[in-house]
């Protein structure tokens, strides 16, 4: 299929759009991922099973709407595109300056929840004058992580037991008071989660961005609630991202995230496969804190977010903007000693999945981010701020797919031409490649979608394969510096 599909696209998208279509659809044949999305300045292309997703499109638009492509789960890209891009949104020129000032020093419009204010209690009056960049840049000495789960055991004292940590049994979910509860058990672990002595070392940690997102709905809302911060930031872009503790079942439509079999209803006995709930997102803590109910559901900064290819390009083209701006405001030099600048991750080496050819030149123009489930980005800082290069990879690397009822389904092929401001579909069959339109787009996948049920593939125990070697391949492809 690959060489048919090679044959029939050569005509249409640049040679290094090919050779990266060539070695992902390599991959995906070997089960690493099932579907895949990149761009660079010029452009991106999509691969995806056309029983996998829905696609929002308007058939009676005459206009160039570049955003039909697939929607991936972008695991930790959610760190970069929405709490760092909401408050550069935010402070604007201001961001440099808030978010290195301790937190006590802010002028805090305070509405803090209970079950958040011993959290904060210990934040405020930490000798380690915590600010925000604290927590955007991995400095605050929490550990990486703990399970979210734990924070649905009632904690409590009894004659016999003195000791808070000791869990008894779950808390009652028809409690009046139980997201009360569970989030105080939440914020409780967070604050045992801190290590003075790791305050100012750089240490990865999830923890940083479920604290980020406590205080931002306790001091940076503004009167807005989270639905909102997330249209403001679709405003700005023209773009679609989404969070799954917002709208949970919008994650039904994007491409999978766990191992699953695709079956068909004439073709197999549903009875024959129990159906398991794989939840709203990939992110073990996401999940717990999406799937609660959708008006309880916690919101966390660390992961959780939905988009597609162009909604990643369009936020990486904006945050190009504000991190060229704000390195010059500071005159910033780079250090090798600092992994994250502003919230923004660094190349650590000359292996580093950013790609670069020349390493001693670009090392300290480089900044990005990797998600979990097989997404990344990378854009260099350039003096000439329009011409600054990025790339970007969305891989659902965390599933695999066994098709079971349909002898034949069509893999679907997106490129859309920044350049010249045009897209194009491609139905590949087998060795049948075969350009469509928008309207016969649609029509396969509401045919190919509408019949197919996917369900969580329980008898594969998958370990998210490593794809650093391919992240740095198509990195190499995609821009050449």
């Amino acid at each position: 299929m690959i060489l048919a599909i090679q044959k029939c696209l050569q005509t249409h998208i640049p040679k290094i759009f090919l050779e990266s279509l060539e070695e992902l659809e390599i991959e995906a044949q070997k089960g690493i991922f099932t579907s895949w999305s990149l761009s660079n300045n010029e452009a991106a292309l999509s691969a995806f099973w056309a029983d996998e997703c829905q696609l929002n499109i308007k058939k009676n638009s005459e206009n160039i709407d570049f955003s039909y492509h697939p929607t991936f789960d972008l695991s930790s890209l959610t760190k970069p595109f929405f709490l760092n891009f909401y408050l550069r949104e935010l402070f604007k020129q201001d961001f440099i300056k808030i978010i290195n000032t301790p937190i006590n020093d802010l002028f805090l419009n305070k509405n803090i929840l209970e079950e958040n204010e011993k959290l904060f209690q210990y934040i405020l009056n930490s000798k380690n004058n915590f600010c925000l960049n604290s927590f955007l840049s991995h400095y605050s000495g929490a550990k990486n992580w703990f399970w979210m789960g734990s924070a649905k055991w009632f904690q409590f004292s009894t004659s016999h037991h003195t000791d808070p940590n000791i869990y008894h049994t779950n808390l009652d979910i028809n409690d009046k008071n139980y997201l009360h509860n569970f989030k105080r058990n939440l914020n409780s672990s967070c604050i045992k989660s801190f290590n003075n002595d790791d305050f100012g070392k750089y240490i990865y940690s999830d923890v940083n961005y479920y604290i980020l997102s406590r205080l931002i709905e306790s001091f940076f809302m503004r009167d807005k609630n989270w639905i909102q911060i997330v249209d403001l930031i679709n405003d700005k872009l023209e773009s679609n991202f989404f969070h799954s503790s917002l709208s949970p079942q919008k994650s039904k439509n994007s491409i999978p995230y766990y191992p699953y079999i695709s079956y068909y209803n004439d073709d197999i006995n549903i009875d024959k496969l129990k159906e398991l709930n794989f939840g709203f997102v990939n992110d073990t803590n996401s999940n717990i804190l999406s799937s609660m109910s959708e008006n309880n559901n916690l919101v966390s900064g660390h992961s959780g977010f939905f988009g597609n290819i162009i909604d990643v390009t369009k936020a990486t083209k904006e945050i190009i903007s504000s991190q060229s701006k704000f390195l010059d405001e500071v005159n910033y030099e780079s250090n090798a000693n600092v992994r994250f600048v502003f919230g923004l991750d660094t190349p650590s080496s000359k292996e580093s999945t950013a790609g670069l050819k020349n390493w001693p030149e670009n090392r300290s123009k480089v900044y990005g981010h990797l998600g979990y489930t097989g997404t990344s980005f990378w854009f260099q800082t350039n003096e000439k701020k329009h011409n600054s290069k990025y790339h970007a990879l969305l891989t659902n690397r965390v599933s695999q797919r066994r098709k079971y009822g349909v002898e034949k389904c069509p893999r679907i092929f997106i490129y859309s031409d920044f350049i010249n401001k045009n897209n194009k579909y491609f139905r590949a069959i087998n060795d049948e490649i075969k350009e469509i339109n928008k309207i016969e787009l649609n029509d396969i996948l509401n045919e190919y979608y509408g019949i197919s049920n996917k369900i969580w593939d329980s008898s594969v125990v998958r370990i998210a394969p490593n794809i650093n070697n391919i992240r740095k391949s198509i990195a190499k492809k995609m821009w050449n510096i």
